[in-house]
C-alpha cells in the first residue's frame, strides 16, 4: 500500500475515525527508505500543506448535508489534531500518532452506503484540490472499497421502522418550526427509515433538547421502542471543576469507619481462569453463622470524563443514589441493560447531571449509547462486607469477626460471581480466588441490544 494510499484511508475515516497505521509491503518500504526518494509527506509540502489537506476535508464534510450530524457531538479540534498526526506519520513525516483504529472508532455508529458514498466524494473533492494525477486519484478511490467492512453496517445488522411509525414522526416534524430541530428530525426520520435505530435514537434526542420533550412527544415510541425505561428525573448543574472520581470507588471499610475493630483480617488476590485479574472485582463475605444488619445507603458519582466513566467500578448498598455528570464538552447516554436495573438516563449537556436510586442487589452493566468503547459497573451490595479489587492487587479486609463466610467473588470478565465457603480465622487470613473469564469481551450492545461491532453482524 503505497503512501497516497495510507493519506485516502486516513481521511476517509475522518467522521470519526482514527485509523491505525497501515503497513506498506516490504519492496515498497525499501523504495521509500532509499536516500534518492522524497517521502510523501516532503513532496505534499511538509507539515503546513498536511495540515491544509486535513482542514480542507473535514471542512467540506462538516458542509456536506448527507454526513455532517454526524460531526454535531465531535470534538472537531480534537479530531484534526488527530487526523493531521496520522497523515503526517503515514505520509512519512515526523509525528507519532495516537488515535484508534478504525472497527474500534466506528463501532456502534451505523453507517450506511450513503454516507460512506459522502466520504468518498469528500475526499475526491480535496484529492483534486491537491492536485493528485488522474491515475491516483482513481486508483486511491478505488481503493477504498475493501474499507467499507470496517466502516459500513451491513443490511443484516440495520432494523428498519415500519412506515406506520414514520408516518407519525413526520406528523411531528410538520409541527416544528425551530430551523435546526426540524433539520435534525428530518436526519432522524431517514435514520429510522434506514435502519440505523440507534442513532436515529441520537437525533432525535437533539431534537428533544432543542424544542423540549413535550413538544415531540408523540414521537417517543417511533424512536424509543425496545430501550430501557428512560429515567426523567431532574437535571442539575454541576460543578465543573469537580476533581475526577478514582478508578474504584465502595468498600465496607472505608463506608464505616467508625465500626468497631474485629479480631480477624483477610488478604488475597483475584484470578480469572487462572490469570491475573487485568481489570475491576468485587469481594462480597457473607458470615454464615451471625446475623449482620443492613448497611446505610450512599450518594456517589459515576462520570462522564474524556470518554470514560469513572469509577470504572462502584460498589454500593442498596437504596444508594448514584448522579452522573457528563464533564466532556460533547453528549454522552448513560444507560443498562442489566436484568437488576435496566435504565436509560438520556443524553444531556456539560456540566449537567441526573440520578437516580438503586435498590435491587446484584451487577449493572454501564455503557454510553453515544460511545460503545465506554464501559463501566456498579454493583449493588448486600453483603455486609465488601471490597471492590483492581487487578492484580491485593485486596484487603481490615476488620472481620471470625467464623464461616460464604464468599462471592466477581471480574468485570465474569457473567456472575463465583461462590464458595471460607472459614476465617483470627489475626491475618489470606486466600486466593479464581473466577470465570464467560463474559462477552469488546462494546456491549447499544440500548436496543443490537451488537456494536461490525464482526458480530452475520
Amino acid at each position: 500500500m503505497n503512501k497516497l494510499l495510507q493519506l485516502a484511508i486516513v481521511l476517509a475515516a475522518a467522521c470519526g475515525g482514527h485509523p491505525a497505521p497501515a503497513k506498506a509491503p516490504a519492496h515498497q518500504a525499501a523504495a521509500s527508505a532509499a536516500p534518492s526518494a522524497k517521502s510523501l509527506y516532503e513532496r505534499l509540502g511538509g507539515q503546513a500543506a498536511v495540515v491544509a489537506a486535513v482542514d480542507d476535508f473535514v471542512d467540506r464534510v462538516a458542509a456536506d448535508g448527507r454526513i455532517n450530524l454526524r460531526f454535531g457531538n465531535t470534538d472537531i479540534a480534537r479530531l484534526k489534531s488527530l487526523l493531521v498526526e496520522q497523515v503526517c506519520m503515514a505520509t512519512g513525516g515526523p509525528c507519532h500518532y495516537s488515535g484508534r483504529d478504525m472497527e474500534s472508532t466506528h463501532a456502534g455508529m451505523e453507517l450506511v452506503d450513503d454516507e460512506f458514498d459522502a466520504l468518498v466524494g469528500d475526499l475526491a473533492a480535496t484529492l483534486d484540490k491537491l492536485h493528485v494525477g488522474a491515475r491516483e486519484k482513481n486508483e486511491l478511490l478505488g481503493a477504498l472499497a475493501p474499507l467499507k467492512p470496517a466502516i459500513v453496517t451491513p443490511p443484516s445488522g440495520l432494523h428498519p421502522v415500519a412506515e406506520p411509525q414514520l408516518a407519525k414522526a413526520r406528523a411531528v416534524l410538520d409541527k416544528i418550526t425551530d430551523k435546526q430541530a426540524h433539520t435534525l428530525m428530518e436526519a432522524a426520520i431517514t435514520a429510522a427509515r434506514r435502519g440505523q435505530r440507534n442513532w436515529a435514537e441520537q437525533l432525535f434526542s437533539r431534537v428533544e433538547i432543542a424544542v423540549g420533550a413535550e413538544a415531540v412527544a408523540a414521537a417517543v415510541p417511533v424512536f424509543r421502542e425496545g430501550a430501557p425505561k428512560r429515567i426523567d428525573t431532574p437535571i442539575t448543574q454541576m460543578a465543573k471543576d469537580a476533581a475526577p472520581q478514582p478508578r474504584i470507588v465502595g468498600g465496607s471499610d472505608e463506608d464505616s469507619p467508625g465500626a468497631a475493630a474485629q479480631p480477624a483480617s483477610l488478604k488475597g488476590t483475584i484470578t480469572v481462569d487462572g490469570k491475573p485479574l487485568d481489570g475491576v472485582g468485587l469481594v462480597e463475605l457473607y458470615p454464615l453463622d451471625a446475623a449482620y444488619k443492613k448497611r446505610t445507603a450512599k450518594h456517589r458519582v459515576v462520570e462522564q470524563r474524556n470518554k470514560q466513566f469513572w469509577p470504572h467500578l462502584l460498589a454500593i448498598p442498596p437504596g444508594s443514589v448514584v448522579a452522573f455528570p457528563n464533564y466532556d464538552d460533547f453528549y454522552h447516554n448513560v444507560f443498562s441493560r442489566s436484568t437488576t436495573q435496566p435504565f436509560d438516563i438520556g443524553m444531556y449537556k456539560s456540566g449537567q447531571s441526573r440520578e437516580m436510586s438503586f435498590d435491587k442487589p446484584g451487577l449493572v452493566r454501564l455503557g454510553c449509547n453515544v460511545h460503545a468503547s465506554m464501559a463501566a459497573f456498579i454493583f449493588v451490595v448486600d453483603a455486609p462486607a465488601y471490597v471492590p479489587v483492581d487487578g492484580a492487587n491485593e485486596f484487603r479486609f481490615r476488620s472481620l469477626a471470625p467464623g464461616k463466610y460464604k464468599a462471592r467473588v466477581w471480574s468485570e470478565h465474569s457473567l456472575e460471581p463465583t461462590e464458595t465457603t471460607i472459614r476465617i480465622k483470627d489475626g491475618v487470613n489470606t486466600i486466593a480466588f479464581d473466577v470465570k473469564g464467560d463474559a462477552p469481551r469488546g462494546p456491549s450492545p447499544d440500548k436496543f441490544g443490537n451488537p456494536r461491532t461490525l464482526a458480530s453482524h452475520p
